[in-house]
């Protein structure tokens, strides 16, 4: 079973290696770059060699902005796997009706599935942690971007999040094309529900615990997941945004003359030190979908009759 996996989803699985291969080579390029040829050149840029460190930072951010373009396809790149893994698995074998043939030989039908599913989830784990990796590392290059809520879309992209996006990715593909039965539609139910998943969980990561609220300018927001931006008034109330204040002019010094008429700026955030925890609670949510979603391709392979 294992060298009949490997022979019947091996284009598949090579031109995924293939393509993390190309991503990868674009990041380490651009670390070469950001680096330079020499070796001693960032010391020289930090320790009085001639360029402030604040030019070289510059250089880094320009350079980030050039990459990001192919960065931001990052957090869908688990696709890949639902769409090219997960949802041919089983609905080409029902369009082409060999999974009769399959499964009535000597591999019962449950033995098939385990080793077949098995061995591409795995696959897709380890992609998605090589991944999450890989993209870690190479935002480790430019200050405050790793291991921070700055960019919310990459938030997926890092860390553990990945592998487990990459595994719900293929379950979701492989239910889909056993409930259908067809490829085809089985790709568009598995892209249309993983962008709704992306979507419902940037909008419920601000929740997955009690925010912080500050009042006035705080080191710690940096970095931080915003939840919400807003001003209390002289006598208490809350503002629910930045709004004008009368008598202040719109625009630069604004906010100097808001606090001088006695306003303050509130700010309600997720702070950077939770990264880890809730990498740990979305791939948690990730992973419960998953179960879920293995249940129904198991239990409609097994089940079904023909």
């Amino acid at each position: 079973m294992l060298w009949l996996t490997w022979r019947q989803h091996r284009i598949q699985l090579l031109v995924t290696l293939g393509f993390l291969a190309v991503l990868g080579g674009v990041l380490l390029l651009s670390v070469q770059v950001a680096v330079g040829a020499a070796n001693g050149e960032i010391s020289l840029y930090c320790h009085g060699g001639g360029v402030p460190c604040r030019e070289y930072d510059a250089g880094l951010e320009d350079l980030y902005q050039k990459v990001y373009p192919l960065v931001a396809m990052v957090p869908f790149i688990p696709l890949l796997a639902g769409v090219f893994w997960g949802a041919p698995l089983l609905a080409r074998e029902y369009e082409r009706n060999t999974h009769q043939l399959a499964w009535t030989q000597s591999v019962g039908r449950g033995h098939w599935l385990a080793v077949k599913f098995g061995v591409l989830a795995g696959c897709a784990m380890l992609a998605g942690l090589a991944s999450g990796q890989m993209f870690g590392a190479w935002l480790e290059m430019f200050p405050g971007k790793a291991e921070s809520f700055a960019e919310t879309s990459y938030f997926g992209a890092l860390g553990v999040a990945p592998a487990a996006w990459w595994l719900f990715a293929f379950t979701l593909g492989t239910a889909a094309g056993v409930l259908v039965r067809k490829t085809l539609p089985a790709i568009a139910i598995t892209v249309a529900v993983f962008l709704a998943a992306a979507i419902a969980l940037l909008l419920l990561r601000p929740h997955y615990a009690e925010p912080v609220r500050t009042l006035g300018p705080d080191a710690a927001t940096k970095g931080a997941l915003i939840v919400k931006l807003g001003r209390v008034t002289p006598d208490g109330r809350e503002m629910s945004s930045l709004d004008n204040v009368p008598g202040c002019p719109v625009g630069i010094g604004k906010s100097a003359c808001a606090q001088a008429a006695g306003y303050q700026d509130f700010t309600v955030y997720q702070p950077v030190d939770r990264f880890w925890r809730f990498q740990w609670t979305e791939a948690g949510i990730l992973l419960a979908a998953t179960a879920v979603l293995g249940g129904v391709a198991v239990g409609g392979t097994v089940r079904r009759r023909r």
